[in-house]
């Protein structure tokens, strides 16, 4: 019998087809490979001996006579019979010989659709005059149920669901007989191409025309080793992610060691174990494949960032046309009061508008911080005027302390405009009518500490994760921000920002920030 028939073939059902007619003569199961990249095909062929090749013509690099040629020339084989599986329609009788005389003499036969298994057998019976390929029946209707035609197949396969791509998975070892015992335990599940040096390896991979997503690596190679494979592989930004396994018969601790020491993820020692090496090779794809997920997740939140920034960049720009409108607009009111007041309201949005960006910004990490001495008893004094309107229709009072002194801080305007005016907005909006508000601000050491203290307490339930993102007492109207972005803005410019709960009755937020 047969050594190894190569079936290739772009259809996974038209080469499960073809298997099956060749195991019902009596063919054995491993002498049977069915491949469907010419590629991939090519490297089996290189480490297994192939007697008999079944290709169809499909394929449009390569013809299945060039291929043949190919094998020829990178193997031992000399003579190599060829059956081509041929996609055209033909308008001769199917009951008339299926080959010339010139192709049996070319040790080449051409098949046209339909694909019969009597057709099939009659080609490869002319091929290799083998008796269990000499067909038994001659009438199609006699023929059992594996008598398909092949076109059927094919309009099944427009239905199937899509193929699910194997991982891919190099095998580096000199020794044929090793790659096979490696290959045929994993072929089933993962697509499967070798390689018999270390040279032969990298230029694989190097050439970026496989996605390899695992490298079974031997040890003891000639001229270039596993472990200087290894590390060329990590040592290269555009491999050093694929996984590598060491397959070698030295168990030494000191070897392992030096093997994870260079970047492999596991050692196994050989003899294989089919199990052993199926469970590990399983456990490094799985986790490849999670951290390819992951890498490509970093990468949208990346690209999604950007979008998120250069939208905020042209919302703030829209948003600007109007507000400067308005702007100038309140110079046209005859209430000079008024107008100064909806300005420096109207001044305080385009603020916020800018600090959105800013919070985004410290975020990530890449705020540039360029602090100024600022005057931090008015800018308290605007917060309180900012929320005049609440505080009156409330009957609040707020009583500042420590004011009759100028407190200069080191620190950004607009990050502190927010800071205060959330702060006292906050204390405002959590206090009942005629409640009063104690604010006060006092100098220690290189800080100015700033408090405010009001009636009514955070709930217990949220106490621990207030400054989180999107954390609120207010569950009406808040946003969960204002706490958040306020630690930020607090820290950025090297402050401290804290509260704290007074007998279960008021509460207290204190801000630290640089003295100037």
């Amino acid at each position: 019998m047969l050594d190894h028939i190569l079936i290739i073939d772009e259809s996974r059902l038209v080469r499960e087809a073809i298997a099956k007619m060749l195991l019902s003569c009596g063919v054995s199961k491993s002498a049977i490979a069915c491949i469907e990249d010419m590629d991939d095909a090519l490297e089996f062929a290189q480490f297994s001996k192939i007697s008999l090749l079944i290709c169809s013509d499909s394929y449009s690099d390569k013809s299945p006579e060039e291929f043949r040629a190919q094998i020829i020339d990178t193997s031992t084989v000399k003579r190599l019979p060829l059956l081509v599986l041929s996609q055209q329609e033909s308008h001769e009788p199917r009951s008339q010989v299926i080959a010339t005389s010139t192709e049996i003499a070319d040790n080449r036969i051409c098949l046209f659709k339909p694909f019969k298994q009597q057709y099939v057998l009659s080609a490869l019976f002319a091929l290799t005059q083998l008796d269990a390929f000499k067909p038994l029946l001659t009438k199609p209707e006699h023929t059992p149920a594996i008598n398909v035609a092949i076109e059927a197949l094919h309009d099944k396969e427009n239905k199937a669901p899509q193929q699910v791509i194997k991982p891919t998975i190099l095998v580096v070892d000199d020794e044929s007989s090793n790659i096979d015992v490696a290959a045929g335990n994993l072929r089933q599940l993962y697509r499967v191409i070798a390689a018999k040096s270390g040279e032969h390896a990298l230029k694989i991979i190097n050439s970026g025309k496989h996605k390899i997503e695992l490298v079974l690596l031997d040890i003891m190679m000639p001229e270039m080793d596993g472990y200087q494979v290894c590390s060329a592989l990590k040592n290269n930004p555009k491999t050093t992610n694929i996984p590598v396994i060491f397959l070698s018969a030295k168990s030494e601790v000191s070897d392992i060691k030096y093997g994870f020491d260079l970047g492999a993820v596991d050692y196994i020692t050989k003899p294989l174990n089919g199990d052993l090496l199926r469970a590990r090779v399983a456990t490094h794809i799985r986790l490849q494949q999670q951290n390819t997920a992951l890498a490509d997740q970093v990468s949208t939140l990346r690209e999604n960032a950007k979008l998120r920034e250069d939208i905020e960049k042209i919302t703030h720009h829209d948003l600007k046309g109007p507000l400067n409108n308005i702007l100038f607009e309140t110079y046209r009111l005859a209430d000079k009061i008024a107008a100064k007041s909806i300005n420096k309201a109207v001044n305080n949005v385009v603020d916020m508008i800018n600090n959105s960006l800013n919070l985004y910004k410290i975020e990530q990490n890449i705020y540039q911080l360029t602090p100024q001495r600022i005057d931090l008893n008015q800018m308290i004094k605007d917060a309180v005027n900012a929320v005049a309107f609440v505080t009156k229709e409330k009957s609040l009072n707020i009583a500042l302390s420590g004011f009759e002194h100028s407190q200069h801080i080191l620190a950004e305007p607009l990050l502190c405009l927010s800071i205060f005016n959330n702060l006292i907005k906050n204390a405002v909006e959590a206090s009942n009518n005629n409640e009063p508000i104690k604010i006060s601000l006092t100098h220690e050491n290189d800080h100015v500490t700033f408090q405010v203290i009001n009636h009514g307490v955070i709930p217990k339930a949220i106490r621990e994760t207030l400054f989180d993102k999107y954390s609120s007492s207010n569950r009406q109207s808040g946003t969960g921000l204002g706490t958040y972005s306020a630690k930020l803005m607090t820290e950025v410019q090297h402050g401290e920002i804290y509260f704290d709960i007074i007998d279960e009755q008021q509460t207290m937020f204190v801000v630290k920030l640089p003295s100037a």
